[in-house]
């Protein structure tokens, strides 16, 4: 049920926009290759997993050591692959209108295996509503803020906190 994403881009407000763990590849001074955990960015700062556990880190100071790229893991709905749209009709489109009445609280999902109207115009609401394209396609961007509002995924500021947590927690004698 997990899938990675690896990407490329150019701005911190770009990766932010994620708003999940993530790696980040890095070049360190001496050229050789390298990766960090980022748990969060702030308009000047990133939060990092280190060996001394959770430090905040200037963002001047690390962005002349990423290469841009980056990756995370995701759960994907099972049957997933591709961009589900009006007409579809598997598995996948399923648990995407399940997804959509749980956050509703409806009892009864939108549609079955077949993506119809309804779930369209559903879809395009919640795209419209998280600063999306309002295409009425669920596409990895949409299942992404999906899985976030549902829990099904650990937000940056989460996984923070449930390190931080474990790390103050007493070992076991």
């Amino acid at each position: 049920g997990l899938a990675c994403i690896e990407g490329e881009v150019w701005t911190w407000n770009e990766l932010a926009a994620f708003d999940r763990p993530m790696v980040l590849e890095m070049i360190n001074p001496e050229r050789f290759s390298a990766e960090i955990l980022l748990l969060g960015v702030t308009e000047s700062t990133a939060w990092l997993s280190t060996g001394a556990g959770i430090s905040e880190v200037s963002l001047a100071e690390l962005a002349p050591y990423w290469t841009g790229r980056f990756r995370f893991l995701w759960h994907v709905p099972t049957g997933f692959e591709k961009p589900l749209a009006l007409g579809n009709d598997n598995d996948a489109v399923a648990i995407v209108a399940q997804m959509f009445a749980r956050l509703d609280a409806q009892p009864q999902p939108l549609a079955g295996r077949r993506f119809n109207e309804l779930l369209q115009q559903r879809v395009r609401l919640f795209q419209q509503q998280n600063a999306l394209a309002d295409d009425g396609v669920v596409g990895v961007q949409t299942l992404l803020k999906l899985n976030q509002q549902l829990g099904i995924d650990v937000t940056a500021v989460q996984a923070r906190q449930q390190l931080q947590t474990a790390a103050e927690e007493p070992t076991p004698p």
